[in-house]
This record gives structure tokens, sequence and C-alpha cells, in this order.
């Protein structure tokens, strides 16, 4: 193995130089970053391999030397995994890695010659992950929710007015404890919008469906129309089609980094009675032969 390859240093990197090259790596490597991947998992090995040769003074002159040992990395570089399965069950979490590189490198890597017997320092904690689903009023207004994490410690969430989803919330202190005496991990919630039968949401934008019948879509109508604020009066226009989108200026999500809040969009969908009668079918079929006209695009 050329350690300074595999870190893409040169060999006359400082060691500063390479213990950035080594935190930068291992940070897009990382296995619970890169869940079920084999070739992060062995790029992460390789990497700690590498700086176990060349992450230190002491080891960078044996190996410099030839006294280094380049086999394949110790047991203790075997990352056990800190990812936890939320409450809710089928987690979509990716996770955003942001550990304390310092105290990583000082647990895994503090050895150096003759340090055999001296008592091993203080390793570095896990973190704990929760994924939350939140209903769309939820991120249009704000909210605060009360949770259990995977580690039992119960945990209020302050969800801010304009949340989007994906966003992870950081609370430190609430993750794994940290063997002798190392320090606390933290807690990762991750900010999921619940499905609603009434809305969908696109970017800072709400959609919704309204069913409308043959007569309203023909001849036009006042709809009484429930948003996230409450029940409004909707025009429909005349001659409106399947598809066709009304816009409710500013009832989408708040975002706190943008002045304008987005809008409602409701899209309209023709409904026809289920049994049409007879007269009915012969008005339309009477109609359409003296008034023809094409739905579709001629082809070309």
């Amino acid at each position: 193995m050329d350690p300074y390859s595999t870190l893409g240093v040169s060999k006359n990197a400082t060691d500063e130089e390479i213990k950035k090259a080594y935190r930068k790596l291992t940070k897009k490597h990382h296995p619970d970053l890169n869940a079920g991947s084999k070739e992060a998992e062995k790029k992460f090995k390789e990497l700690g391999h590498a700086f176990e040769l060349i992450g230190t003074k002491e080891a960078r002159q044996k190996f410099e030397h030839g006294e280094a040992d380049q086999g394949v990395p110790h047991s203790h570089h075997q990352q056990r995994p800190f990812y936890h399965e939320t409450q809710t069950g089928g987690s979509r979490y990716t996770s955003q890695f942001e550990g304390d590189y310092e105290d990583i490198l000082s647990s895994l890597f503090h050895s150096s010659p003759g340090s055999a017997g001296r008592s091993r320092p203080p390793q570095a904690a896990s973190d704990t992950y929760y994924q939350l689903d939140i209903g769309v009023e939820d991120a249009i207004f704000g909210t605060t929710k009360e949770i259990v994490l995977p580690n039992g410690k119960q945990l209020k969430v302050k969800i801010p007015k304009g949340i989007e989803e994906g966003t992870k919330l950081r609370f430190k202190g609430y993750g794994e404890p940290g063997t002798r005496s190392g320090t606390t991990g933290d807690a990762y919630v991750e900010i999921h919008y619940k499905s609603s039968g009434r809305f969908t949401i696109e970017g800072d934008d709400l959609i919704s469906e309204l069913a409308v019948s043959l007569d309203e879509a023909i001849n036009g109508a006042q709809i009484e129309f429930i948003t996230v604020e409450g029940t409004i009066s909707l025009k429909i226009p005349a001659g409106v089609s399947s598809g066709t989108k009304l816009k409710i200026k500013g009832k989408g999500l708040r975002r706190e980094n943008k002045p304008v809040r987005g809008d409602q969009y409701v899209v309209i969908s023709i409904k026809l009675p289920r049994h049409p009668d007879h007269e009915l079918s012969q008005f339309i079929r009477t109609w359409a032969k003296n008034h023809p006209y094409h739905p579709r695009p001629e082809r070309i």
C-alpha cells in the first residue's frame, strides 16, 4: 500500500496536511454515510490503514525506514454501526455525519511506540438518528413535538415555520455516551413531510385536487374550498378543463430564508356522473355532431 496515494497527498506533505486529507476522505467514505456500499466500506478501511502508517511522526518515520507493518488494518479499525432504526420504521434516513474528528482520531490513532500496556484513551461516542414525520400544517406554521429517541432519551423538538423536507436538526449531547469518560454523541432528527389526503408539497407550493361537475366546468361556479388557513370562495372559470391549475397566491409554505410565501395550486378534475342517463348521452351526441372540436393535437 502507498498511504500517500491513498490519502491523496504528496510525500512532502506536512502532518497537518495528512490529517486534514484523512478527515475529508473519511467523512466522504464513512460507511454510515454510504449505507450498503461495499466500496465505501473498503475505502474507509484503506484510509484508516493509510493514516495508521503515516498519521503520526513516529509512524511515518517507521514507514519511511521500512519498519511499518503494511498488512491489513488492525481489528480496532472495524467500524461498528451507529445507525438506529427510528420508531416509525422503514426509515428513509441518509445521515449527515458531523462528529468530532479530533476525538475520533485521538481515540483510534493515539498509539505510539512503546505505548502497549498504557491505559487506552477515551473513545468517541456514537450519534443517534431519528426520522420525524410532520403534517403539512406543522411545516407551514411550526410546532413542537415530543419524541423518544432510540436510546430511550426523551426530547422536545421545536419545528420552525417553513422547515424543508430532509432538514436535520442537531441536539448536542443526546446521543450515545462514550467509553472511559469519552464525550457523549449527538442526536440528529431528520424531518419528513407526512402524506396528506388534501395537500402535497412541491418546493414552496401546496398542490390540491378539486373535483368539479360537468355543469361547473362548462358554466363556471363559485365553490367553497378549504386551504390550510380556512375556507375560501374559489372561482371556477367557465370552460375549465381537467388538469387546469388555479393559483391561490400566498397560501403555500413560509420559508425563514425567503421573504415571499409560496402559493397553493388547485388542480381541476372533471367528474362525470357514474351512470350517465339516456337524456345526457343523447344530448352530447347531438351537440358533438353539430359542434365538433379536437381535444387532442393532430399527429405530425
